[in-house]
């Protein structure tokens, strides 16, 4: 998973300077269209790629616990750039469901890969940006944001031979990052965006109903590379492609005595999310 974060992040960089090269020559139509483009609502269709590890011994000590593959669903986002106190007031807020089956390679209560089966799994996100936009050349703009949010995976595997019940965890965090989103007009209908974020998870937790266990989870730091690519059609409505990654950790928690007996915490834990969307913005 390591290799895999690497890499993602030189393709970002890779891109940065692709898009740096290109504006060189773009042909900008200026500050009013950035801000227009600014005021919209989008939906989108969603394949996320999810990664997740479990280690004893963290940073760099084997995963026990892994679980990934694809899942999908949809997003919602209204954005605006308003002149209030200020010129170039920036909002973004976004709202993201994604379901489906993860393959969990692993085993209950953390024994060494003696389980392989199919886990349902289902994402919730909420994203809150709030910056002020700079025109650093025509068409093309800066802008620095704070951004909030809320994420919550649910997870969980029916009843089965080796575990005799539905089995459920639940986990939740919040976050608080800085962002910077970048912003370019090519060739009249083309706009392209650079978005890179760095933060920090706020009180993380898991709870599992089904072994009586909650707890509470170490902060660890949260990241996210995003590009996004789209095609004005007309004045007022425009469709677009994008990929985001985000990594985040939780720190191990305390060692606790469920309700039902069981002595443990869990463990650190890294997860790498990727999103691929395709959708369409409407202008206002």
């Amino acid at each position: 998973m390591t290799s895999r974060l690497r890499g993602a992040v030189g393709a970002f960089a890779a891109l940065c300077g692709i898009l740096h090269g290109m504006a060189a020559q773009a042909r900008i139509h200026g500050t009013r269209s950035i801000v227009a483009y600014n005021n919209n609502v989008s939906f989108a269709f969603i394949q996320s790629h999810v990664e997740y590890g479990e280690r004893l011994s963290p940073p760099n000590g084997p995963y026990f616990d892994t679980e990934s593959g694809f899942i999908k669903g949809g997003r919602v986002t209204l954005s605006g750039m308003r002149n209030a106190g200020t010129r170039n007031v920036y909002f973004h807020l976004s709202y993201s469901q994604t379901n489906g089956s993860l393959n969990y390679v692993g085993g209950l209560n953390g024994s060494n890969a003696s389980l392989v089966a199919p886990d349902n799994a289902h994402m919730t996100d909420i994203g809150l940006r709030l910056g002020k936009g700079f025109m650093v050349a025509n068409g093309m703009m800066l802008i620095p944001y704070l951004g909030y949010g809320v994420h919550h995976w649910g997870r969980g595997e029916p009843a089965s031979l080796s575990a005799p019940y539905d089995y459920y965890e639940s986990y939740h965090n919040h976050y608080a990052a800085f962002g910077l989103l970048w912003q370019m007009e090519f060739f009249r209908r083309l706009v392209t965006s650079v978005n890179l974020a760095y933060g920090r998870t706020i009180h993380p937790t898991i709870s599992a109903p089904a072994l009586g266990f909650a707890e509470g989870l170490g902060p660890k730091p949260w990241r996210r590379a995003g590009t996004d690519i789209e095609f004005l059609m007309t004045r007022t409505m425009a469709v677009f492609v994008s990929a985001t990654f985000t990594e985040f950790q939780y720190g191990a928690g305390p060692v606790v005595v469920t309700t039902s007996g069981l002595v443990g915490n869990e463990p650190f834990s890294q997860t790498e999310i990727t999103n691929y969307a395709i959708g369409a913005r409407f202008l206002f």
